[in-house]
């Protein structure tokens, strides 16, 4: 029973560490000038855990025949879609997702830009690049820490780390830690900093010259804090 409960607890970790959110576009039909460029059929955007985003386009889908479609992620920003419809993509909050064909099942998987936060975008844009003109826009529900588990993926991560021996004696090992990004300060019982390393290049700390007792070691990775007591004998 104690096996097969372990199983279930590995299995459920795995789906949450690889889970995938997913959202459906709606609202296509915003071509001021020509309806036959307006999008037709299933939409889906899905973000991934590592930090990429895929756009599939269904067996359905069609639109008009041009000579450089390419959909966009965009940031509508407030913007109403009639204003987006006559705005240039260059004016907008964007980064593109890939070069489309009229019709047919496709998909595209392109890395989040370091500089974009994907919270706020809410548009995916197909646009004739070569002639800089306007074909259609869906929307979607923004991703957000309420609508997808992807985005808690660093408190998972966190919720992973761990210091060992505890208690310990010379030296304590840090789990499950990104030595990169992490910075690691121990505190002792009267709040008084003892130890503080701001980059973590080995996951191996001598603690031989610590008193023993109490303490209490706080790791922060990304701005986020986990706070774990730590006994020294």
């Amino acid at each position: 029973m104690n096996k097969l409960l372990l199983i279930a607890f590995l299995s459920l970790s795995y789906l949450q560490i690889n889970a995938q959110c997913a959202e459906t576009l709606t609202g296509f039909g915003n071509n001021p000038d020509q309806d036959s460029y307006n999008i037709v059929g299933d939409v889906t955007l899905i973000l991934n855990t590592n930090n990429t985003i895929t756009l599939n386009l269904g067996s359905n889908f069609r639109t008009a025949p041009g000579p450089d479609i390419r959909a966009f992620l965009v940031d509508s920003n407030g913007i109403s879609d009639d204003v987006l419809a006559t705005t240039l993509i260059a004016n907008l909050n964007h980064f593109e997702i890939g070069l489309t064909q009229d019709s047919g099942r496709q998909s595209f998987t392109v890395a989040i830009p370091d500089d974009k936060n994907i919270t706020d975008f809410d548009k995916v844009f197909f646009y004739c690049l070569e002639f800089n003109h306007f074909w259609d826009l869906g929307t979607f529900t923004s991703f957000s820490s309420d609508n997808c588990s992807v985005l808690n993926i660093d408190e998972i991560k966190l919720d992973r780390i761990s210091i060992y021996p505890n208690p310990a004696k010379n030296k304590i090992q840090l789990s499950n830690i990104n030595a990169i990004s992490a910075e690691i300060r121990i505190f002792n019982v009267l709040g008084k900093q003892v130890f503080h390393q701001s980059k973590i290049t080995n996951n191996s700390i001598d603690i031989s010259s610590f008193k023993k007792g109490v303490y209490l070691a706080k790791i922060n990775v990304d701005g986020k804090t986990k706070t774990q007591k730590l006994v020294i004998q």
